[in-house]
């Protein structure tokens, strides 16, 4: 047995092991740009875990690859090897360092943890629901609804994941974060974007037939331009609940009976025979319906059955009811 360590041979060994190690690590994009402060440190982690292990890697494929070469056995010797000890320094050693590497991992984990998902005061507040097979995102503080995230750069942005069918996983590989989107529960992750553009949101849990296309945006803009963003969101849903008011109302008020008629016959009468006072046609005959007004309004305007909807509206909705009403 060698009295020395055989540096030179291991050396030439490790050489070689460490630069393939190298090259696959340096020369393949593993990760994509870190586009979040929890993306840096995230990130950071996960090199620090890579060449932590190729260190030991390094160090134990060289002392394999020599050992083979150099103690392997020809093809006719049987006998066994020569009985040998343990090295007490060395089985310290290789107790020692690992349990250090294992408590610098855990240590450098828990601050990595801790920092990412420390909450900011001024943070941006945003719902995000997942449903088979699509995003929606919803600001509570401005009470708005899209289907596309829109966040301030530079600001911490608290997302609120909650699914409406099955489990799902909001994630944005740039932000380096992802989370999963659990029916019945509130998985809280908060982001700090910090580079503007627009990312992809990709479900990363299986969820159905149509989880590969179940993908939507986020656009990092300037915070003057999310809160453009948030104004003209905002009055669109004013001018939307102002119109269905109004129209609800126009639906809802005694129509023209007369008038009616002379809708009914422009765009119901291809189906109700009679002008919905005979049988045989395609849709039933209304004479003698037991609908109520409540019910009459809610045919004519959603439709059932064969039926489409969205044929009247507004105050022709309000007139088709009224000869309705005229003729059951």
């Amino acid at each position: 047995m060698y009295k020395k360590v055989p540096i030179i041979p291991l050396a030439v060994i490790g050489i070689v092991v460490a630069a393939i190690t190298a090259a696959q690590a340096l020369l393949i994009d593993w990760l994509p740009p870190a586009q979040s402060e929890q993306a840096e440190r995230t990130f950071g982690l996960l090199w620090f875990l890579f060449w932590l292990s190729a260190f030991f890697f390094v160090i134990v494929t060289s002392i394999l690859i020599y050992a083979i070469w150099k103690w392997r056995a020809s093809d006719d010797d049987l006998e066994d090897g020569p009985p040998t000890h343990g090295n007490t320094k060395l089985e310290i050693v290789w107790t020692a360092v690992p349990v250090i590497a294992l408590i610098t991992v855990a240590v450098y984990g828990y601050i990595v943890l801790e920092r990412n998902e420390a909450v900011a005061a001024d943070r941006v507040n945003v719902d995000v629901y997942a449903q088979q097979f699509n995003w929606t995102y919803g600001y509570p503080d401005a009470g708005i609804e899209t289907g596309t995230l829109v966040v301030p750069v530079d600001r911490q942005v608290q997302l609120n994941l909650r699914a409406r069918d099955v489990i799902h996983d909001f994630w944005v590989p740039q932000f380096g974060i992802k989370g999963d989107a659990v029916p019945g529960i509130t998985h809280t992750i908060w982001i700090n974007p910090t580079e503007e553009g627009t990312y992809p949101v990709v479900c990363a849990e299986l969820c159905g037939v149509g989880h590969g296309v179940m993908r939507s945006e986020v656009k990092v803009v300037s915070e003057q331009e999310f809160q453009a963003f948030l104004t003209r969101s905002t009055a669109r849903v004013k001018a939307e609940t102002a119109a269905a008011t109004a129209a609800a109302k126009l639906e809802s008020a005694p129509g023209d009976e007369a008038a009616g008629k002379t809708i009914f016959e422009a765009k119901c009468s291809g189906c109700h025979a009679g002008l919905g006072t005979e049988a045989g046609g395609v849709g039933p005959q209304l004479k003698g319906t037991t609908l109520d007004t409540a019910g009459i309004r809610n045919v004519a305007k959603n439709g059932r059955g064969a039926m489409p909807g969205g044929l009247v509206s507004g105050t022709e909705l309000a007139d088709v009811v009224a000869y309705v009403e005229s003729i059951k």
